[in-house]
């Protein structure tokens, strides 16, 4: 009998379709050969599918509107035919064609199925056993070392006010994670271990490095104004240069990751609301409340402090984008409707909200668009050549606070087709094979959740751009999901492998597929479930009375490398909850805990009373609100009075 080792690779991988995941996965300790070919992407591809919920929907469906089996008419008159034999030969003759027919039919449709399904495009490098993972594995989070506060004798826990990602240069395996803090210091995480233990502090600047203040060390342990309440986009990193962009109310300060230095302090006439991914040598997009400014750290103003007898509004230099007693500008031409060739005017005020998209390519040619979301009802488009001239606008009508990228068209017609599995294989093939771009958007829209598609046109680089041109050639491909994608706001967007995350207002975190509708998975950060619980109306989890820590995901940032060269689906992802950090993992259990990074060890009996007690107040908590919840329920009941009535 021959070994297993000797078998052909196709023979192996046929019996590996009739185990289960599990065992599949012990497969691969066999030898060095069983482990490529248990991580084979057709492989790990036909299980996501088998498995998926968007096939579970299309069985669903197709049971719902057919009476019977669904089977196209010619085939099934064909098939009849044969059983009674009808003139066509002996029915026992032709019964292995028939069989032969049918399988290759059975074949054909579930492989044009499948292509309706594939959220990948061509070219896109997939590795389909991390995907597995990611759609079917238990979910962990573990939170960051909390930083404490050094100026203080009760060493009280500092809050982080932002988070954005810092890949070093040269550090290919490298990955830190950026925050400001309360004390006005800058915060740096080791997320993959790769500069000691993973989720530790790496690093950490002085406090009030990042202060506005006049005179910060007039009191002590007083601490810094730090970034205006609501500013979700405050912090921005440009990794090629090691710089970290923050904002500070209306200050732009420039900060070196390898000193933990100021480099540059700008001011503006308004608070900083947003800012835009700083990439060299892309200008960084800043927005006001009433304005955006292209921002090139190149040509900073010579002085890295700004004395405070210059600190006046009616000083700016709208020029240079910094404080000047020359060639200043008054404050009132700040507020004049007519167009400023230096900055761009925002009639309607709150950008929350900025995209970059490169006009072709991967790499910066000194084109592209700027994409403006916030809390006004259209999303600005303007394009860099010609800034600050409003390019066009896309209507949306919701209010819009986070924005996300596919380098890939979308067409929500074919979309919606696919999702219904109606799609053949040559129409899959030829809406994917369309240049373009998709525009991601979530927010709000009438107090529930609004997750918006749009198809963008490649932009020809000679055409003369107008306000009256749609912006960004924008396609007749729109997508706005504001029936299931959630029942309360959507906070923040981001591409996560082949599938899109959003999280919600109720601790909600959903995966869904590139059409925007099919939910692949969701995780509630307060119960860590993989499904949120049912609440005393039976409803699932965007809307339960939250019985945990009430954390909620206010940005959330795929820890992939970015690299063209590498897979998309690096699987951990980022996520801050406005006060802490955490990291998302794909495991049964968090790399890390905020236990492991406290000072003083507890004994295993003081840990063990700690846990218990937690779970009494939790549960306590929980049983109160429940009983509260149905006191609201039956109040006046059978009594005559309303529901709200005391």
């Amino acid at each position: 009998m021959a070994r297993m080792d000797d078998l052909p690779s196709e023979i192996i991988l046929h019996i590996a379709q009739f185990l289960e995941p599990l065992e599949i996965v012990t497969l691969q300790y066999v030898s060095r050969r069983f482990l490529t070919l248990g991580r084979d992407d057709t492989l790990w591809r036909e299980r996501c599918f088998t498995e998926s919920k968007f096939l579970d929907s299309l069985r669903r469906r197709r049971e719902l509107l057919a009476t019977e089996p669904v089977q196209e008419p010619r085939f099934r008159d064909l098939a009849r035919a044969l059983a009674n034999g009808n003139g066509l030969g002996d029915s026992r003759l032709l019964q292995p064609r028939k069989e032969a027919r049918d399988l290759k039919e059975k074949s054909n449709e579930k492989i044009r199925i499948m292509a309706n399904w594939d959220p990948s495009y061509p070219n896109e490098k997939v590795q389909w056993y991390d995907e597995y993972i990611a759609r079917n594995a238990p979910i962990s989070i573990g939170w960051m070392q909390q930083p404490q506060n050094k100026e203080s004798a009760q060493r009280e826990y500092l809050e982080a006010r932002g988070m954005a990602v810092y890949k070093p240069p040269g550090e290919s395996d490298a990955t830190l994670v950026v925050a400001p803090l309360d004390d006005g210091s800058l915060c740096l995480w080791d997320i993959n271990g790769s500069r000691g233990r993973k989720g530790a502090i790496v690093g950490r600047s002085r406090p009030g490095l990042l202060s506005v203040d006049k005179n910060p060390k007039a009191e002590e342990g007083r601490r810094s104004k730090m970034i205006s309440t609501g500013v979700t986009e405050c912090i921005s990193i440009d990794s090629a240069r090691s710089r970290a962009y923050v904002a500070v109310q209306s200050g732009l300060v420039e900060v070196d990751l390898e000193t933990l230095s100021t480099m540059n302090h700008e001011r503006f006439p308004f608070s900083i609301t947003a800012l835009s991914e700083a990439k060299h040598p892309v200008p960084l997009t800043v927005g006001t409340n009433l304005s955006l400014y292209l921002h090139d750290s190149r040509k900073r103003s010579s002085t890295a402090h700004i004395s405070s007898d210059v600190e006046r509004l009616d000083s700016y230099d709208v020029q240079f984008g910094s404080l000047s007693n020359q060639g200043s500008r008054s404050f009132r031409s700040l507020l004049n409707p007519e167009p400023s060739p230096h900055y761009a005017h925002l009639y309607q005020p709150g950008p929350l909200s900025i995209l970059h998209l490169l006009s072709s390519g991967s790499e910066w040619d000194g084109n592209g668009d700027i994409y403006v979301a916030g809390r006004f009802p259209s999303i600005l488009n303007y394009d860099r050549r010609f800034f600050p001239r409003l390019r066009g606008t896309i209507h949306s009508g919701a209010r819009l606070c986070s924005m996300a990228s596919l380098p890939y068209p979308f067409a929500s017609m074919e979309k919606d087709l696919a999702r219904r599995g109606e799609l053949s294989m040559e129409q899959v093939l030829e809406f994917k094979n369309r240049p373009g771009k998709t525009l991601i958007a979530c927010g709000e829209y009438n107090s529930k959740g609004s997750l918006e598609m749009y198809g963008l046109s490649p932009n020809p680089l000679d055409t003369v751009i107008s306000t009256n041109v749609g912006a960004g050639s924008l396609q007749n491909s729109v997508m706005k999901n504001r029936q299931t994608s959630s029942s309360s706001k959507l906070l923040s967007v981001s591409n996560h492998g082949t599938r899109i995350v959003a999280s919600d207002g109720g601790g909600n975190l959903k995966w869904l597929e590139r059409d925007g509708f099919t939910e692949t998975r969701r995780w509630n950060i307060a119960h860590g479930s993989v499904e949120a619980p049912r609440g005393i109306f039976g409803t699932l989890g965007d809307s339960y009375m939250d019985s945990g820590s009430g954390d909620i995901a206010l940005k959330l940032i795929s820890c992939s490398s970015g690299d063209a060269d590498r897979p998309i689906n690096d699987s951990e992802l980022a996520l801050w909850t406005g006060e802490k950090i955490g990291l998302l993992s794909f495991s049964s259990k968090p790399g890390f805990k905020a236990e492991d990074f406290e000072e003083n060890v507890k004994t295993a009996e003081e840990a063990h009373r700690e846990r218990e007690e937690r779970v009494y107040a939790k549960t306590m908590r929980r049983a109160l609100e429940h009983q509260a919840n149905e006191v609201r329920y039956v109040r006046g009941l059978g009594l005559g009075f309303g529901m709200g009535s005391p």
